[in-house]
């Protein structure tokens, strides 16, 4: 049998990755455009922080860890690990996993979890259709804290109509309509304070050309906003979404919601994704939306595992 290496992933590996991604990954499957934003467009994916496995020349395994950055310190993820079928039951992904397993701790963090490595991500989880995954990963010292839920939205059955709400907010001054560029400065001071973990999500609405975010007014003050194409761009991902607290309870959120979702229409998207939900009541109320994935959540914490 052939030896395998293991060395740092490259640019250079992409089309082999997507490959290899993909004719596995079947939940998930990526275009160029999405790796590489899943990949080298994370600023925080460094290259210590990525393994590839190569058997004469061929890829055959690889593992893309990330570090975030949050309140509670700094938090390690794998943000995807794929291995050949054929190379499967070889000790090649978990060679790949403690590498990077590894790399992560060394980086200073205590716990790593399984996707969900917000604002830039694939998935919140691991899909529960991934059998062999939910093995290998309790298997290692993972455990399940909970599920996530991504909906999906049939845009071809409603036109996502604001007209009406809107000229009914209006009678109490609040105006509703697409961010401008000059709008940046106060929408990031408004995440800030209410939302800080969506500021380079919302950042990645306001570069967006036109913009893909929805503001609601009242007086010149920002009460709420909606977004789309800030993470998995060109696939019908909505979100983030928010109302500050002091506004609820007037209607703003459905109107924010069709706003973005006739814009998704009107990109030739017959389905909108509703990803990592909360209020899924809210979402199923005004727009008919249905939870079409559930994710398990994994956490494992470092200390209690001698890494080497």
């Amino acid at each position: 049998m052939h030896s395998i290496s293991y060395r740092h992933l490259q640019p250079a590996d992409q089309a082999a990755m997507l490959a290899l991604w993909n004719r596995h990954a079947v939940f998930d499957p990526m275009t160029p455009a999405l790796l590489h934003e899943k990949v080298w467009n994370d600023a925080d994916v460094r290259p210590g922080l990525t393994w590839a496995a190569e058997q004469q020349g061929q890829l055959i395994g690889f593992s893309i860890g990330v570090v975030r950055h949050r309140e509670t310190g700094p938090v390690g993820y794998i943000k995807l690990l794929a291995v050949d079928t054929a190379h499967r039951g070889q000790g090649v992904g978990s060679r790949l996993l403690q590498a990077t397993e590894c790399a992560l701790q060394r980086a200073g963090t205590h716990e790593v979890r399984i996707g969900e490595s917000a604002p830039n991500y694939l998935t919140p989880g691991l899909d529960q259709r991934y059998t062999a995954g939910k093995c290998f990963f309790e298997a290692r010292g993972y455990e399940c804290i909970g599920t996530a839920a991504n909906l999906t939205v049939d845009l071809t059955q409603n036109d996502f109509t604001t007209a009406e709400p809107e000229a009914r907010l209006a009678t109490h001054g609040i105006t509703v309509r697409r961010a401008q560029v000059s709008d940046s400065q106060p929408i990031l001071a408004v995440v800030k304070a209410h939302w800080p973990i969506w500021h380079a999500e919302v950042t990645n609405a306001l570069r967006n050309v036109p913009i893909s975010l929805h503001l609601a007014l009242q007086q010149g003050n920002i009460l709420g906003f909606s977004a789309y194409d800030t993470n998995n761009f060109g696939t019908g991902w909505f979100g983030p979404m928010g109302t500050i607290p002091a506004a609820e309870g007037q209607g703003l959120g459905r109107v924010l919601l069709w706003r973005c979702l006739r814009d998704q229409k009107h990109q030739g998207h017959a389905t909108a994704m509703i990803p990592w939900v909360g209020p899924i009541d809210f979402y199923t109320r005004y727009a008919g939306a249905q939870i079409d994935r559930i994710f398990d959540r994994y956490v494992k914490r470092l200390d209690k595992y001698r890494q080497v």
